[in-house]
């Protein structure tokens, strides 16, 4: 599956989930995406996923708003220059990404019988 950046741009996962289970949900979503390379890092809203721990503008976000967490794909249309930074090849680099979406979306899935879930790939 090859994404433009202009499909990244409409990737959106969202939980309405019960307090004690969104913190279940960003353990589970910390531990899988850094398994993968994507190292996450303080935000005000939440968690952005850095591949290789790199400040690039494209990588994975996180917003947590009490019970509801959203998910995207932050910076997808400097998806090139992020790339060129990170020293890997475009493909490569979409590669990752789509690993990392596809773990998030696994980890919201689990969550579907205990709150609202909805999962966009746009």
């Amino acid at each position: 599956m090859n994404m433009t950046p202009e499909q990244l741009l409409r990737v959106e996962m969202q939980a309405y989930l019960p307090q004690k289970y969104v913190k279940l949900l960003i353990m589970e979503l910390k531990d899988g995406l850094e398994r993968l390379g994507f190292i996450p890092s303080r935000r005000a809203e939440g968690y952005a996923f850095l591949p290789m721990g790199q400040p690039v503008p494209t990588h994975l976000r996180l917003g947590i708003y009490g019970e509801m967490v959203t998910f995207w794909v932050k910076g997808a249309l400097d998806i090139e220059e992020s790339a060129y930074r990170l020293g890997m090849e475009l493909e490569e680099f979409k590669e990752a990404l789509l690993r990392g979406l596809k773990k998030a979306e696994e980890v919201f899935a689990k969550f579907r019988s205990i709150g609202q879930v909805a999962i966009s790939w746009g």
